[in-house]
């Protein structure tokens, strides 16, 4: 071999490193994608907790039925976001950082869904209580309630679009109101003023509204994991496990069985 000939490993290794192939290219697109879907999902479920809760509120059955008709397309979107991201995993083979990412996306995507059913819930309720016909206070507590939450859930979602690896200690401070709002609510059912079958409803609806909330946390805390390659450490969620998303704990909360609620799925 020639001395003037160049090492042809060394001449391969410094081609990979300066030539990016369509295939890194493709990866990158697809997971930016992805990343962006989460935002575009989350968003559209946190816009309607408000109008979700308005209607609740209002004991406006058709807005509420409308609202739950999302359903089908929320949970197609998140399906196919998973498709997607569990591709990318299987085919791309992606380390570190890019694992990360990819991992953390994953993550958020059940988080989106089950956040989803926990409002659809909220509409679904009006099926067994009647809104209007609650005190003052108690309406005004759930409207706080939703507000709060909806605040949080929709900072999480900026937290994600900013790569805000500081945004989950923020949103843990904001969720100590929500804890706050769902004691009042529980206190003020405890008078006994609601049915009991109303008041185990309205117990679980505070509780969808925390966990929104939660969902919020979590996904501030994919990003520090993300960002800064370590678990977010903290309350509320960091009870599932380190940097792991949360498993709603109303999941294995039924009413009893013979309260109108009865077989009352949980998200």
């Amino acid at each position: 071999m020639s001395s003037l000939e160049p090492n042809p490993v060394k001449r391969m290794l410094l081609l990979h490193q300066n030539r990016p192939t369509r295939h890194r290219r493709g990866f990158e697109m697809e997971l930016r994608a992805a990343e962006e879907a989460v935002v575009t999902i989350g968003s559209q479920i946190g816009n309607l907790v408000h109008p979700m809760t308005e209607a609740f509120l209002d004991g406006d059955a058709p807005a509420a039925d409308e609202l739950c008709g999302f359903d089908a397309t929320v949970s197609a979107e998140c399906a196919n976001l998973e498709d997607a991201i569990i591709r990318l995993l299987a085919l791309q083979a992606p380390v570190a950082g890019d694992l990360r990412r990819v991992v953390a996306t994953l993550r958020v995507t059940s988080s989106l869904e089950r956040s989803w059913a926990l409002l659809r819930h909220v509409g679904e309720s009006l099926a067994w209580v009647h809104p209007p016909s609650m005190s003052e206070k108690l309406r005004e507590t759930i409207a706080q309630l939703a507000e709060v939450s909806q605040q949080i859930y929709l900072g999480g979602i900026k937290a994600w679009e900013e790569r805000d690896a500081n945004a989950a200690e923020n949103l843990e401070d904001r969720d100590d109101q929500v804890d706050l709002l769902h004691k009042v609510l529980l206190t003020e059912l405890y008078t006994g003023s609601q049915s009991v079958e109303e008041s185990v409803s309205l117990a679980l609806i505070a509780r969808y509204y925390e966990r929104i909330g939660d969902h919020g946390v979590d996904l501030a805390k994919q990003v520090a994991y993300v960002v800064t390659g370590r678990h977010a450490e903290g309350r509320g969620l960091g009870n599932a496990g380190p940097g792991r998303p949360v498993s709603d704990e109303t999941s294995s909360q039924q009413p009893p069985e013979d309260t109108p609620s009865s077989g009352h799925e949980q998200g």
